[in-house]
């Protein structure tokens, strides 16, 4: 009877110590309120974080609206000073003029030009001022019937703000890669625009005011250019 009790009392102890620690294990393998709601407050803080971050690097969208305007006026205003200066027979940062000007006026000023080449299709010789960014072209009288400007400012302008500005051309052509536009100025004198054909809407390369009837040659019968 001794040994039949000592025996089931055995068996109750470790069915109690069992139950203890499989309670135990129970409970430690479940997290506490705070900590959960501490990695959820984490997480919710972190990704917060990264939204507000993500906001303040990423550009306004008036930000880019002013910049586009900004650019819009300056181009504006560079054609508005193209147009008023061809009424004059002028370019942009040069104050020699077609048909009134020569070449020798020229060379007392500039001194001589880098370097000139007779150009057959445009009907003359064309003197390059490269410290200028301009070209001079003359006549075999040494006369200005064309001026060229090379000036960096133009690079920013494209197709489209031309014609946005001036209209439809009077003139339009692409001829060896460069696609060329022109507009009247006055009577007498010519705008034309020439861009580097790439694109759409590529940009200014370069733009020049025209004499034509400097390019005429009533010896021989010529013409000259109408552009």
């Amino acid at each position: 009877m001794s040994l039949f009790f000592n025996k089931k009392s055995i068996v109750i102890i470790v069915m109690t110590l069992f139950i203890t620690i499989m309670a135990g294990c129970s409970n430690s393998s479940k997290p506490s309120g705070d900590a959960a709601n501490d990695g959820k407050n984490s997480s919710e803080t972190s990704e917060s974080s990264e939204d507000k971050n993500s906001k303040s690097d990423a550009p306004s969208e008036n930000s880019n609206v002013e910049t586009s305007n900004t650019e819009n006026n300056e181009h504006k205003a560079v054609l508005d000073n193209i147009k008023k200066l061809s009424e004059e027979g002028k370019i942009i940062n040069c104050d020699f003029p077609v048909k009134t000007s020569t070449l020798q006026d020229i060379e007392k000023k500039w001194g001589k030009a880098d370097k000139s080449d007779w150009v057959g299709e445009a009907k003359g010789n064309y003197a390059t001022y490269s410290s200028k960014n301009v070209v001079f072209g003359t006549n075999k009288g040494d006369q200005v019937f064309e001026v060229r400007s090379f000036d960096s400012q133009l690079k920013q302008i494209s197709l489209s703000d031309v014609k946005d500005f001036f209209g439809q051309p009077d003139h339009d052509v692409t001829s060896n890669g460069e696609r060329i536009i022109g507009y009247k100025s006055g009577s007498e004198f010519k705008i034309l625009f020439v861009f580097k054909d790439s694109g759409n809407d590529p940009k200014l390369y370069h733009y020049s005011v025209l004499y034509p009837s400097g390019t005429k040659n009533n010896m021989s019968g010529d013409k000259g250019r109408e552009w």
